[in-house]
Protein backbone atom coordinates (compact mmCIF):
# COMPACT_ATOMS: atom_id res chain seq x y z
CA UNK A 1 0.00 0.00 0.00
CA UNK A 2 1.14 3.48 -0.74
CA UNK A 3 0.06 6.59 1.18
CA UNK A 4 0.93 10.18 0.48
CA UNK A 5 1.13 12.59 3.37
CA UNK A 6 1.73 16.33 3.20
CA UNK A 7 2.82 18.14 6.31
CA UNK A 8 3.17 21.88 6.62
CA UNK A 9 4.48 23.20 9.92
CA UNK A 10 6.97 25.61 11.37
CA UNK A 11 9.04 25.41 14.51
CA UNK A 12 9.96 28.67 16.21
CA UNK A 13 13.73 29.02 16.67
CA UNK A 14 13.44 29.96 20.35
CA UNK A 15 16.83 30.00 22.10
CA UNK A 16 18.52 28.80 18.90
CA UNK A 17 17.61 32.03 17.06
CA UNK A 18 21.25 33.29 16.96
CA UNK A 19 22.33 30.00 15.34
CA UNK A 20 19.64 30.18 12.63
CA UNK A 21 20.28 33.89 11.99
CA UNK A 22 23.98 33.15 11.47
CA UNK A 23 23.13 30.32 9.03
CA UNK A 24 21.06 32.69 6.89
CA UNK A 25 24.23 34.76 6.46
CA UNK A 26 26.35 31.68 5.69
CA UNK A 27 28.12 31.90 9.07
CA UNK A 28 28.79 29.11 11.56
CA UNK A 29 27.77 29.75 15.16
CA UNK A 30 28.34 26.80 17.48
CA UNK A 31 27.27 26.17 21.04
CA UNK A 32 30.02 25.67 23.61
CA UNK A 33 29.28 23.98 26.92
CA UNK A 34 30.31 26.01 29.95
CA UNK A 35 30.57 22.76 31.90
CA UNK A 36 32.87 20.52 29.85
CA UNK A 37 33.88 22.76 26.92
CA UNK A 38 32.30 20.55 24.21
CA UNK A 39 31.67 22.56 21.01
CA UNK A 40 28.64 21.49 18.96
CA UNK A 41 27.84 22.43 15.40
CA UNK A 42 24.97 22.37 14.60
CA UNK A 43 24.32 24.21 17.85
CA UNK A 44 22.44 22.58 20.70
CA UNK A 45 20.84 24.03 23.81
CA UNK A 46 21.97 21.04 25.87
CA UNK A 47 25.45 19.54 25.74
CA UNK A 48 25.51 16.12 24.11
CA UNK A 49 28.57 15.15 26.14
CA UNK A 50 27.59 16.06 29.72
CA UNK A 51 23.89 17.10 29.40
CA UNK A 52 24.64 20.57 30.81
CA UNK A 53 22.29 23.29 29.54
CA UNK A 54 24.66 26.16 30.37
CA UNK A 55 26.03 27.08 26.93
CA UNK A 56 27.58 30.10 25.22
CA UNK A 57 27.86 30.98 21.53
CA UNK A 58 31.13 30.38 19.72
CA UNK A 59 31.74 31.61 16.16
CA UNK A 60 33.53 29.15 13.87
CA UNK A 61 35.28 30.01 10.61
CA UNK A 62 32.88 27.74 8.68
CA UNK A 63 35.47 25.43 7.13
CA UNK A 64 34.90 21.68 7.27
CA UNK A 65 36.59 18.40 6.38
CA UNK A 66 34.54 15.85 4.41
CA UNK A 67 34.60 12.49 6.20
CA UNK A 68 32.20 10.55 3.93
CA UNK A 69 30.08 11.53 0.97
CA UNK A 70 27.33 10.06 -1.13
CA UNK A 71 26.10 11.11 -4.56
CA UNK A 72 22.75 10.13 -5.99
CA UNK A 73 19.80 11.17 -8.08
CA UNK A 74 18.36 13.32 -5.30
CA UNK A 75 21.61 15.19 -4.63
CA UNK A 76 25.01 14.92 -3.03
CA UNK A 77 25.51 14.86 0.71
CA UNK A 78 28.44 14.49 3.09
CA UNK A 79 29.22 13.78 6.71
CA UNK A 80 31.60 16.54 7.80
CA UNK A 81 33.45 17.86 10.82
CA UNK A 82 33.59 21.64 11.04
CA UNK A 83 36.91 23.09 12.19
CA UNK A 84 36.61 24.04 15.85
CA UNK A 85 33.65 21.71 16.55
CA UNK A 86 33.72 18.41 18.41
CA UNK A 87 30.69 17.01 16.57
CA UNK A 88 29.93 15.79 13.04
CA UNK A 89 26.96 16.70 10.86
CA UNK A 90 25.41 16.02 7.47
CA UNK A 91 25.40 18.72 4.80
CA UNK A 92 24.18 19.09 1.24
CA UNK A 93 26.92 19.75 -1.32
CA UNK A 94 26.38 22.81 -3.51
CA UNK A 95 29.02 21.92 -6.08
CA UNK A 96 29.36 18.11 -6.06
CA UNK A 97 31.35 18.11 -9.30
CA UNK A 98 34.38 19.02 -7.19
CA UNK A 99 35.95 15.97 -5.65
CA UNK A 100 37.75 17.61 -2.74
CA UNK A 101 37.89 16.77 0.94
CA UNK A 102 37.15 20.20 2.39
CA UNK A 103 34.81 23.12 1.95
CA UNK A 104 33.12 26.09 3.56
CA UNK A 105 29.64 26.58 4.97
CA UNK A 106 27.34 28.37 2.53
CA UNK A 107 24.07 30.20 2.99
CA UNK A 108 20.96 28.08 2.30
CA UNK A 109 20.14 27.65 -1.37
CA UNK A 110 16.76 29.25 -2.04
CA UNK A 111 14.12 27.55 0.08
CA UNK A 112 16.20 24.40 0.56
CA UNK A 113 16.44 23.56 4.27
CA UNK A 114 19.51 22.24 6.02
CA UNK A 115 23.22 22.92 6.07
CA UNK A 116 25.08 23.45 2.80
CA UNK A 117 28.76 23.16 2.01
CA UNK A 118 30.58 24.66 -0.97
CA UNK A 119 33.48 22.37 -1.78
CA UNK A 120 36.76 24.24 -2.14
CA UNK A 121 39.06 24.00 -5.09
CA UNK A 122 41.88 21.82 -3.81
CA UNK A 123 45.34 23.17 -4.39
CA UNK A 124 48.54 21.20 -4.28
CA UNK A 125 49.82 20.86 -0.73
CA UNK A 126 46.60 22.03 0.95
CA UNK A 127 44.74 20.00 3.56
CA UNK A 128 45.93 16.54 2.60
Amino acid sequence: MKYQMNLDYSIPPGDLAPYFEALQDGKALASECNGCGNVAFPARMQCGACCNSDIKWKPLNGTARVLFRTDGGSGSFALVKFDGADTHCTVGLINPERNTTFGKLAAPQGDAPGLWLALAEEKLGERR
